[in-house]
This record gives structure tokens, sequence and C-alpha cells, in this order.
């Protein structure tokens, strides 16, 4: 039995697609799909009328991801666990390549690539993608990693025997969870034929809003793991020495891991691009904020 735990919040727009990719997979064993949903919008009438086959819990007030998360697997039976997200849309072969990476290696944690999952006519897509998947990006080899997202991960069930993810670092809780998971000596492997499609925010407004939330959280969550930049955000005069570079550092890396993973996207979405550089005035922005935020 293999499990697919899905949090849920306000997805009616993205939900049907979702499930129905996930109910379409090439593998042919069995496997159960659990949606732990606290929408406000007609996401639960939408999985009751469609989709009566997937395992459905309903939260009466908004839940963060990792609480759901936890909630699904404490509903869950199946051994490896496997997440994604709500507006995100699974390859045909998503659980097959899963389970056969699973069966090959002992390894904790197992996930993939990431796609991008909106009209490519959409320049305001193509900036939010360039600005969070640069590492997750389907050209780079099979490895070990460091980090996976909840989007495209899957884990032992053992994993989840003495530890949860812990809502106190949301929006980020998965990073803080594989960063405990690395620090135990567990492994986290990434497996570029493990795909997922990602739906992205499609308005400027949005974009923005969301870059200068990352900004902050990045910063706020470099204060607890001792990640590349935790120095940085650790002292409020080198944050203010290092503002004006840290978005040309973030720029440079990013145009360079495109153009040496990815590089079509640069020459066919250029606007994509200049829409990431102008986030990047967002994301240190939240990153400022959140350097001088005391820790609650």
């Amino acid at each position: 039995m293999i499990s697919v735990i899905i949090p849920s919040y306000n997805s009616e727009n993205t939900i049907i697609p979702a499930l129905t990719a996930l109910k379409n997979q090439t593998y042919r064993g069995e496997y159960e799909i659990i949606l732990v949903d606290s929408s406000e919008d007609r996401t639960p009438q939408l999985v009751k009328e469609q989709f009566p086959e997937v395992r459905f819990h309903h939260f009466d007030v908004k839940t963060d991801p990792g609480t759901a998360r936890n909630w699904g697997i404490q509903m869950s039976s199946g051994d490896p666990l496997l997440f994604i997200d709500s507006d995100c849309s699974a390859s045909p072969d998503w659980i097959e390549n899963i389970v056969r990476v699973h069966q090959k290696y002992d390894y904790e944690a197992i996930g993939g690539a990431v796609e991008n999952g909106n009209n490519p006519k959409n320049s305001t897509a193509w900036a939010g993608y360039i600005a969070e998947f640069r590492e997750f990006l389907p050209g780079h080899p099979a490895r070990l990693v460091d980090h996976i997202p909840t989007c495209n991960i899957s884990y032992k069930r053992r994993v989840f025997e003495k530890d949860m993810f812990n809502p106190h670092y949301y929006p980020q809780e998965d990073l803080e969870f594989n960063y405990r998971l690395r620090q135990k000596g567990g492994n986290i492997y990434f497996d570029p034929s493990i795909r997922i499609y990602h739906r992205h925010r499609e308005t400027l407004k949005e974009f923005f809003t969301h870059q200068k939330k990352i900004g902050q959280i990045t910063s706020q969550m470099l204060k607890i793991i001792p990640l590349q930049g935790a120095r940085i955000a650790k002292s409020k005069i080198l944050t203010l020495l290092s503002a004006p570079v840290l978005p040309a550092v973030k720029w440079f890396k990013t145009l360079l891991v495109f153009c040496k993973i990815y590089p079509k996207i640069v020459f066919r979405h250029p606007l994509g691009f200049l829409i990431f550089t102008m986030g990047l005035f967002l994301w240190i922005n939240g990153f400022i904020i959140g350097v001088f935020r005391e820790s609650e």
C-alpha cells in the first residue's frame, strides 16, 4: 500500500486536475489518496462529488500545511508516504517512479523535479518558477541533496515514528524538518524522473507579495538553521551591509543555473526574468524585516 497525502486550502481552481492526475497513474499497485482540507470555498463539495474514493478530512478553521500533513500521516496506512500539494499535478508515472527508486535505495526520503504548470504565456508565473525552483529543475542529475520541498517528496514510514512536521516554522516547515532529518543521519535523494507540475501566482501583486514573504521567512529560518547566509541573517549590521549585494548574488546564481540546466527559459521568457529581477527588491525588503523582527 502507498499513501499519497495532500494538504489543501481554498483549492477549488486546482484540486480537480491535481486529483485527476493522481487517479490516472501508470502505477498498478494499491495506493490511497488522503486529502486534508480547511477550505472555505467549493473544494469539499468538488471532492465529494467527483472523487468519492479519496479519503477526505475537513478542518472547520484554516489549517497550516504542516498540521494538515501530520493529520494525513496519522490517517495513512501506507509505506512509503508520498507528498504533493493541491496546486500541483503529478506526471502519469509519478508514483511508479517513486516506488521504483524506493525499492532501489533504502534512503529515508526520495523526491524529484518541479516543472512550471501554468500557461506558458504567463510571464509572472515564469518569474515565480525561476525564483523558487532553480535547485529542482528536471535537468539536474540524480543525487543526494539536503532538501526537497514537500510538493514533490516521499518518506519511509519509519521517519515519522518519532517525528512530525513542526507547524511553528510555516511556510518552511519542510526545510526545517528535512534539516533535522539530515542531522540524524537520514538521506534525501533527488531523482529528476519524479516530476510534478506546480501552479504559480499569475498576477504581479501576488508575486511581489509572496517574494517579500519568502524573504522574511528565509532570514528567520537562517537564524535557526546554519545554512549558507546564516551568519548574515544573525547580524543586523551584516544584513544592512550586505543588502545592496544579496539580490545581485541571488540573481547571478539563478541565471547561471538556468543557463546551464534550462537555457531555453532564459531566451524564451525574458519578461519572466525581468519580473523575477524586480521581485528581488521585495525579497531583500522581506529579508531585512525578518532579520530585525524578533523570533516569537
